[in-house]
């Protein structure tokens, strides 16, 4: 469909919370909501990812319902992280050819950090699965990804909703997506991973405050009961991203 507003779509990282992203996109290209320009950090930059390489909402359920953690990472030695994320760059390119950020059919920026310099690391060229890994790569689980003299980080640790990026690219309206909303659980951890994550999902709300200031539409869906590593649940959070995205349908409509 013809659109005269240029429309950025933001994802925010929350690891297997992202599942909800992908019912927000059914809800998006169901009622042909165009979308001009993606920026994603971590999980949001893999759907991204797909979505700016082609992907529909249904091939990318139908990935996502089969997803393992084995496919995406393996135990490491190194003393920088629990898992190496190479399986993860792998399942990228197997997906997308190995295409580099100028292929892409819609135009995609992913965020990630430099350890090094303290500062983010923004990725508009080169190899679309290498951004993807960097930007996906929580520190303290997976082992940084070493590029040159970088030490790239899950962009979440500064930038986890990078709605200001979109515009940059020329989005006139911006449609974000934030998975961390509501990062309390009112049940304690149950182990390492669990504390791990739920501590980084404090940090990723925290920087995700600007980004839902500088969107038009933020879509929030209900993850509470949800936690960022359990892979099994898939059908539920994709159901909660279209619920939420259904009740701004309106406000999404008057964008096309």
């Amino acid at each position: 469909m013809f659109s005269k507003k240029k429309i950025g779509l933001t994802l925010s990282g929350g690891a297997a919370r992202g599942f909800a992203h992908i019912g927000v996109l059914k809800v998006l290209q169901e009622n042909s909501i165009p979308i001009h320009y993606v920026t994603g950090t971590s999980v949001g930059s893999i759907v991204g990812a797909l979505i700016c390489g082609g992907y529909g909402w249904e091939e990318i359920l139908k990935i996502a319902r089969d997803l393992k953690w084995s496919e995406l990472v393996r135990p490491t030695l190194s003393g920088m992280g629990l898992v190496k994320s190479d399986r993860l760059e792998n399942f990228i390119n197997d997906l997308l050819g190995s295409v580099e950020f100028r292929d892409l059919e819609i135009p995609l920026r992913v965020v990630a950090v430099d350890l090094n310099r303290a500062e983010e690391l923004i990725f508009d060229s080169g190899s679309v699965a290498r951004a993807v890994r960097a930007s996906s790569s929580v520190p303290g689980i997976f082992e940084p990804v070493l590029e040159k003299k970088r030490v790239l980080v899950d962009g979440g640790v500064i930038n986890n909703l990078p709605c200001s990026l979109a515009r940059k690219m020329g989005a006139q309206k911006v449609i974000a997506v934030d998975l961390n909303a509501n990062p309390s659980n009112d049940q304690p951890p149950e182990n390492l991973l669990d504390i791990t994550y739920r501590s980084f999902a404090i940090m990723l709300n925290n920087s995700s405050m600007e980004g839902r200031s500088n969107a038009d539409i933020v879509i929030q869906p209900e993850l509470h009961d949800y936690n960022y590593h359990d892979l099994s649940k898939a059908d539920d959070m994709v159901r909660k991203g279209e619920e939420a995205a259904q009740a701004q349908i309106k406000r999404l409509k008057r964008l096309r």
